[in-house]
């Protein structure tokens, strides 16, 4: 531990004249592994440690395995145990006597007239009740002071409300968040409660996507100044994929099992591949987890002729799935995702040269194109995935050529190392300004 850390941790703000970086990061549950924030996060906090003083990363839930944190990161607990089932019924009541309930429904009408909305309502300013009561006692248990601290959410949700709540108190408190897709695209995902006074309370905004900045610009024009995209990225995999050789055509997918991925559609386009060229041999392979994983095992079972096999290995990490994609063959990653911010599964197949069909969403069109790619429309059927699929089998070359496209765009646009440092330094200028 350098000088500057723990000079943070035994006099705040006071270091030969100069201001002690200090960063809270909120998460979901990361460094614990219950979701998959430990892709986009493992690496970032690296980066964060090199610019601040200290890094306190404050998960929402501790559920299952406390993973290993970077040097110089920290991680509070605390904040977890607050949210417990009674403190989350009691600010659940207590919130219906806040104006941000009545503004927000005044704001939302007609919207807002039905019980599920209030209900809704009730438990985001629930949560946003128990981090401003927490952060505050947090300040105050080890004195530190606002004016030297960022508070950074990498959620758009609402503990990133509960901390803007508590510039009534602390004004010099500056605030920043990322936002990906459920917690960015309302006409997809639903209403969120106090959206607009979530953004009022910012500091900046970050979308993982240029399509993510026009929509908010669209949505919510008044705060334009405080948005700006900041991509998220994957480190150098240290190796490239090949194509199979054995005349078997393999695809590759990774996302969590849920309705908005798709992958009913991806199955019976695959399926369908299969049922038109008999002779040809397909294998899909699914990373990821879900309720309905064997459901999706069985299912493929059913569906697929018996030239087609569906493998669902379920949760990998992210070094075990580019350790996976360097030592086995793969011919191409799909993602025919309803909608999508910029996803880390797409960043991580092109960082080994793996080319990629996707549907046209969200930030797919800013990392598939024509150089590594194929993008279909936002709402394929079965036989024109199964079209994009075959195109990718018959077309060796050109597919040769998009696998080097692919790591042209990885390097140009989703290296890790570029876009977390800037990232990082961002974050610090906001709190020096």
């Amino acid at each position: 531990m350098n000088l500057h850390r723990i000079a943070a941790i035994f006099w705040p703000g006071i270091l030969r004249g100069e201001i002690v970086l200090i960063l809270f990061l909120f998460t979901s549950s990361y460094p614990f592994d219950a979701a998959v924030e430990q892709t986009f996060l493992g690496e970032e906090v690296k980066y964060l440690c090199k610019q601040f003083d200290r890094v306190i990363l404050v998960p929402k839930s501790c559920g299952g395995n406390r993973l290993p944190v970077p040097d110089g990161a920290e991680v509070d607990e605390s904040f977890a145990k607050s949210f417990n089932f009674i403190n989350r019924v009691v600010c659940a009541f207590l919130s219906i006597f806040s104006a941000y309930f009545y503004r927000d429904i005044k704001r939302q009408w007609p919207d807002s007239f039905h019980w599920f909305y209030l209900l809704r309502l009730a438990a985001f300013l629930s949560g946003a009740r128990i981090t401003r009561k927490w952060m505050e006692r947090r300040l105050k248990a080890e004195n530190i002071s606002p004016h030297e601290s960022v508070f950074y959410t990498f959620w758009f949700d609402e503990v990133n409300m509960g901390t803007g709540m508590a510039k009534e108190n602390h004004p010099d408190i500056r605030l920043v968040s990322r936002t990906h897709g459920y917690d960015l695209y309302e006409e997809i995902y639903g209403i969120w409660p106090c959206r607009y006074e979530s953004i009022r309370l910012l500091d900046g905004l970050f979308p993982d996507s240029d399509a993510g900045e026009e929509y908010l610009k669209k949505k919510y024009p008044e705060f334009s100044g405080i948005y700006q995209t900041a991509l998220l990225g994957v480190p150098d995999p240290g190796g490239i994929s090949r194509a199979s050789e054995d005349k078997i055509f393999r695809i590759v997918s990774c996302a969590i099992i849920h309705p908005v991925k798709r992958l009913d559609l991806l199955m019976e386009g695959i399926a369908a591949a299969a049922r038109m060229r008999p002779d040809q041999r397909f294998e899909w392979r699914h990373f990821g987890n879900g309720d309905a994983l064997e459901e999706y095992q069985k299912k493929a079972a059913d569906v697929f002729p018996s030239n087609a096999i569906g493998i669902f290995p379920g949760y990998t990490t992210q070094g075990d799935l580019i350790r996976e994609y360097l030592s086995t063959p793969v011919d191409v990653f799909m993602n025919v995702s309803k909608t999508e911010g910029t996803p880390v599964s797409i960043m991580e197949a092109i960082s080994c040269g793996i080319p990629v069909i996707a549907t046209a969403v969200g930030g797919n069109v800013e990392i598939v194109s024509e150089k590594n790619g194929l993008l279909l429309h936002d709402t394929p059927q079965p036989e024109e995935v199964a079209q994009s699929i075959l195109w990718a089998l018959d077309n060796y070359e050109m597919m040769s050529k998009k696998r080097r496209g692919s790591r042209d765009v990885w390097r140009s646009r989703y290296d890790a190392s570029g876009n977390f440092q800037r990232f990082a330094e961002r974050l610090s200028e906001i709190r020096r300004a």
